[in-house]
């Protein structure tokens, strides 16, 4: 039944149908989990595409597929039902749920680390996930916060933190001027070519692995070079335990740069707008 009071809002039975037929792409299915007949969710499903006069499931004799309004509202859909659930566990336990965050393996061991135990220091009922993920899609899912690293600017909700320089590094003993071996993340697999002309002659061997910091401990055990991110390997070269190579004349290159993304789901929640904001002052003291 449609309410008086929010006409425009179809009924929350129809939409948890239409969310569940969603992700199973079966009205079957659907009803088994939440304990209803095929046919009581297909009502439900027809209900609501009476109420928003658009068509949300194309119906094929294999089952059934999301046409794209269908796609489109299930976003909608997913974020609403998800929002609610969270604020009614709010009211029912006292305190907000934690805030996720997801960002490279890299930049979660060299960059946010430490600045993590600081936060947690100051504002330690703030309750915080973090996942480390070998990539940051341009439109992260599941998550409040995204850091990642991107060539370009990934659009709306991004917001860029600081420009990344790049920089051939090695430990200091490293002697493999004329048979190098070259170290690369094969996530950021073309970083080398930056200077492809400067050691194009030189007979290189390269060994790649999807962990920086694999990456980086055998180069600091002076087993190769590496292309550097200067911003996450600050600390190691002020100690000098990393060095340009082969020397000193070499170049750094400015190349993409760090940006963190806010989800609209948690444009409500205090502390992912309260980690947001930190995170954004961290890189303006930089």
């Amino acid at each position: 039944m449609r309410s008086v009071r929010f006409p425009q809002l179809p009924p929350l039975d129809a939409l948890v149908a239409f969310e569940a037929a969603a992700e199973h792409e079966s009205f079957a299915r659907a009803g088994e989990e939440l304990f209803l007949t095929a046919s009581a969710v297909a009502y439900q499903v027809k209900k609501l595409e009476s109420h928003l006069a658009v068509s949300l499931f194309a119906r094929h004799g294999k089952g059934v597929s999301l046409t794209p309004k269908g796609k489109e509202f299930l976003v909608l859909v997913k974020q609403a039902l998800k929002g609610f659930e969270e604020n009614v566990e709010r009211i029912r336990h006292g305190k907000l749920r934690p805030v996720r965050l997801a960002t490279q393996h890299a930049i979660a061991q060299f960059w946010l680390q430490k600045r993590l135990g600081n936060y947690q220091h100051d504002f330690p009922e703030h309750e915080l996930e973090i996942t480390a993920v070998s990539t940051v899609s341009g439109q992260p899912e599941e998550t409040d916060l995204a850091l990642g690293y991107f060539f370009h600017d990934p659009g709306r909700r991004w917001q860029k933190l600081w420009s990344e320089r790049l920089l051939p590094v090695s430990a200091p003993n490293y002697v493999g001027k004329d048979d190098p071996v070259f170290y690369q993340d094969m996530h950021w697999h073309d970083d080398w070519r930056f200077w492809q002309d400067k050691f194009s002659g030189r007979q290189a061997r390269t060994r790649r692995s999807s962990l920086y910091a694999l990456l980086l401990q055998s180069v600091l055990d002076g087993q190769g070079a590496m292309v550097g991110r200067v911003s996450l390997l600050q600390d190691y070269l002020e100690r000098g335990e990393l060095v340009p190579w082969p020397d000193d004349s070499v170049n750094q290159v400015e190349s993409g740069g760090y940006y963190l993304y806010r989800s609209a789901a948690c444009d409500d929640h205090p502390v992912a707008n309260h980690f947001y904001d930190w995170l954004t002052a961290q890189c303006a003291s930089r």
